[in-house]
């Protein structure tokens, strides 16, 4: 049974304080904390109910807790959850655990956890597994973010980062998605690239600016002002692997 102590830790964690404090951040729902499961994160905990339980039990170096899908309410940020929740570790990468033999997208001051989610859902699919995100992005643990990626949290490696410092330590031509640059299909597919998403009210930053080769744009044939990042991401993204 888990105690008043215990369930404060854990209602503390939709916070981003209390999740730097602790090295740790919430995973909710059947489907996220499978993908847990069959993953390289540490686990502190899982709660579940009885029904998730019987389908999903695994044993390991964690606590195991039957739960009400109330209880799960109480703790967690879903609505309604009659599945899980669980507790994992932090892991924090840097520049320096970038590989540079495919394709990199950078999200340039996207603060939309819901966006920055299903970009990281969205690159999955393409089989990018990395993303470079500015300071200024909404952070790769907040609870809306790890929600939305549907389980991908596991597989793309996040780095957050000053802009500035990526683009001084690699060599990779920067594209910027811009409505008024040139054709998707300037890009060189087969030479890895930077490919910058910026945000829907301001575009690229200043600093991305300084450092792009060129602007592309994923051509119009309606009348919609703007795509979504999410939906521009993806196109890009398999536009690049198709091309390729």
């Amino acid at each position: 049974m888990l105690s008043r102590k215990e369930q404060k830790f854990i209602k503390s964690l939709k916070v981003k304080k209390y999740r730097m404090r602790e090295k740790c951040f919430l995973i909710e729902g059947a489907k996220n904390v499978q993908e847990l499961l069959k993953s390289d994160f540490d686990i502190e905990m899982i709660l579940g109910t009885e029904e998730f339980f019987s389908l999903n039990l695994k044993s390991g170096d964690y606590r195991n807790e039957i739960v009400t899908g109330e209880m799960l309410q109480q703790l967690g940020t879903f609505k309604t959850n009659e599945d899980a929740l669980a507790v994992a570790r932090i892991k924090l990468h840097d520049l320096h655990t970038l590989s540079f033999d495919d394709h990199i997208f950078i999200l340039d001051g996207v603060g939309d956890p819901g966006n920055v989610g299903t970009i990281i859902r969205t690159l999955d699919w393409f089989g990018f597994d990395q993303l470079v995100c500015s300071s200024d992005c909404a952070e790769f643990y907040h609870p809306k973010v790890i929600n939305s990626t549907m389980g991908s949290f596991t597989r793309v490696k996040v780095v957050s980062c000053e802009l500035e410092n990526f683009f001084q330590k690699n060599k990779l031509p920067v594209y910027a998605a811009d409505m008024d640059g040139n054709p998707l299909h300037s890009i060189d597919q087969k030479e890895p690239s930077a490919i910058v998403m910026g945000s829907e009210s301001h575009g690229v930053s200043e600093t991305t600016r300084k450092y792009m080769k060129e602007c592309i744009s994923i051509p119009r044939f309606g009348a919609a002002e703007s795509l979504n990042v999410g939906i521009a991401t993806g196109i890009i993204a398999g536009h690049l692997r198709i091309s390729r």
